[in-house]
C-alpha cells in the first residue's frame, strides 16, 4: 500500500520522520492514505512501539505533523485532556464543549473549574514565551480537547528549508510541552491541593447528606453535576433510580442544594407519584411535569427508556416518542389545595416551614446556614427531610385510595 499521496515524495516524508526521531528519541509512524484527509502527508508518534512506562513521561509536544494541500505545514501537540475530565473533581459538566475557546469566558468559569482555567492560562503564557524565543506561531486551542499547535507556509521552500522550519517548530513545541508538564507538577499541584481541601470537605459532607436521606426515604441518591453557571451553588444531590429502580420509593426529598446563603430541599414532582416504571415517569416529564432538580436529572435520561437489551444483555437507551408520551404520560392529578393542606400539617408537626412551589406541584423547604456547623446543618436537614418524606407518604396514600376507587 502506498503510504503517502503522489504529491508528497516518500523520501522527503521519511526524512521528516527520521528528523523527529533524532530530536525526540521516540519512534514515529507515517500516516496511511485513509488517515490523511486534506493533507498530502502526515507523521505521528507511534505509541504502539513505546512501553507503558515510557508513555507516562512522554513528551508529546510534537505529536502529529502534516502538510496541507495548500502548502501549510502544521505541528500539533497531543491533547491535554477532555475538558469534562474535570467533571468528577469539580462536579461541573460543560454542555458546550467549545465555550472556553472564547477567552472572555475563562473568568466566568474560574470559580467552577479553577485548576482547568489556571492550566489553560499557563499554556497560553508558555506558548507566547516560546514564540518570542523561537519565532514560531504556537497557539492554544482551548476547545473540547485542548492542545497546542503551530504552523508555517512552506510554499516555495526547498526540502532543506522545509526541514529546517519543521525542526524549529518541533523543538519549540517540545519545549512548550516540557514547560507545561513542569508547571502541572509544581504550580498545578499546589493549586489542586488548595482546591482539593475545600472540595474534600464538600465531598465528605455530601456523602453524609446522601446517607441521611437514604435512611429517611429509602430512595437512592447521587451527586448532582452543574451544567450551567449557577452562582453560589456549592454542592447538590439528586434522587436516582439506579441501581434499584424502585418507583414506589419515597421521593419526598428528591433534590437538595447548598448555596452560600442556605440549604434548600425539594420533593419530586407530585404529578409523577403513581408512575410505575421509568417509561411512565419520563413520559410524564416529557408531557410537562418537571422535577425541581431537572437541571441535574436531565444528565441521565429524562427522555430515555431502558427497556431494550442488546446481545450482551446490556440495556440500550431508547428515546421516548411523542406517541409514547401521550400513551404513558398520565399525570396524577393533585389538588393545589391538598398540597397546601398537607404542607401546613407537616410544617406544624415537624416545626419546619414547608411551601408549595409557585410554578409546579413540588414541595420545598429551606434554611439559612450562616454560623451553622456541619452537624447543625445535618440536624436541620433531617427535620425538614422527615417532614417532606411524611408529606409524600400521605399524598401517596391518598393517590392510591383514589386509584383504587376507580377500579
Amino acid at each position: 500500500m502506498t503510504r503517502v499521496t503522489p504529491e508528497a515524495p516518500e523520501k522527503f516524508v521519511q526524512k521528516v520522520k527520521e528528523l523527529l526521531e533524532s530530536i525526540t528519541g521516540k519512534p514515529y509512524a507515517i500516516a496511511e492514505k485513509s488517515q490523511l484527509g486534506k493533507s498530502i502527508w502526515a507523521i505521528y508518534i507511534d505509541e504502539d512501539r513505546i512501553s507503558n512506562k515510557d508513555k507516562l513521561s512522554l513528551n508529546v509536544g510534537a505529536y502529529w505533523i502534516n502538510e496541507e494541500k495548500d502548502g501549510i505545514v502544521c505541528i500539533y501537540s497531543h491533547k491535554f485532556y477532555h475538558i469534562n475530565d474535570w467533571t468528577e473533581f469539580y462536579d461541573f459538566y460543560f454542555e458546550d464543549a467549545e465555550v472556553l475557546q472564547d477567552r472572555r469566558n475563562w473568568e466566568k468559569y474560574r470559580r467552577e473549574v479553577p485548576r482547568l482555567i489556571a492550566e489553560l492560562e499557563a499554556a497560553e503564557i508558555i506558548a507566547k514565551g516560546m514564540n518570542k524565543k523561537y519565532g514560531t506561531t504556537i497557539a492554544l486551542w482551548s476547545g473540547e480537547k485542548p492542545n497546542l499547535e503551530t504552523s508555517f507556509d512552506a510554499k516555495g521552500m526547498s526540502e532543506g528549508e522545509k526541514l529546517q522550519e519543521i525542526e524549529k517548530h518541533a523543538r519549540a513545541m517540545l519545549k512548550a510541552w516540557e514547560r507545561l508538564h513542569k508547571w502541572i507538577k509544581t504550580v498545578g499541584v499546589e493549586i489542586s491541593k488548595k482546591t482539593e481541601r475545600s472540595r474534600m470537605r464538600i465531598v465528605k459532607f455530601r456523602k453524609d447528606v446522601i446517607s441521611l436521606l437514604q435512611d429517611i426515604t429509602k430512595s437512592e441518591y447521587r451527586r448532582g453535576y452543574k451544567k450551567e453557571l449557577l452562582s453560589g451553588v456549592l454542592w447538590s444531590v439528586v434522587g436516582s433510580y439506579y441501581p434499584k429502580k424502585d418507583f414506589s420509593s419515597n421521593r419526598g426529598v428528591w433534590y437538595v442544594k447548598e448555596t452560600k446563603e442556605g440549604i434548600t430541599l425539594f420533593s419530586d414532582n407530585f404529578e409523577t407519584i403513581n408512575a410505575r416504571n421509568e417509561l411512565e415517569y419520563n413520559s410524564i416529564k416529557l408531557m410537562g411535569g418537571v422535577t425541581a432538580g431537572d437541571l441535574e436529572a436531565r444528565i441521565d435520561c429524562i427522555f430515555s427508556s431502558y427497556d431494550d437489551i442488546d446481545e450482551r444483555g446490556w440495556r440500550i437507551a431508547r428515546p421516548i416518542t411523542q406517541q409514547e408520551a401521550m400513551k404513558y404520560g398520565l399525570k396524577t392529578i393533585v389538588s393545589p389545595q391538598l398540597l397546601e393542606s398537607i404542607a401546613d400539617q407537616v410544617s406544624r408537626e415537624f416545626k419546619v416551614d414547608i411551601q408549595v412551589m409557585k410554578d409546579k406541584p413540588v414541595l420545598m423547604t429551606e434554611f439559612k446556614t450562616k454560623g451553622l456547623k456541619q452537624n447543625d446543618k445535618l440536624h436541620e436537614m433531617e427535620r425538614r427531610a422527615r417532614g417532606l418524606a411524611e408529606a409524600w407518604k400521605r399524598i401517596k396514600e391518598m393517590a392510591k385510595v383514589a386509584e383504587d376507587s376507580k377500579v
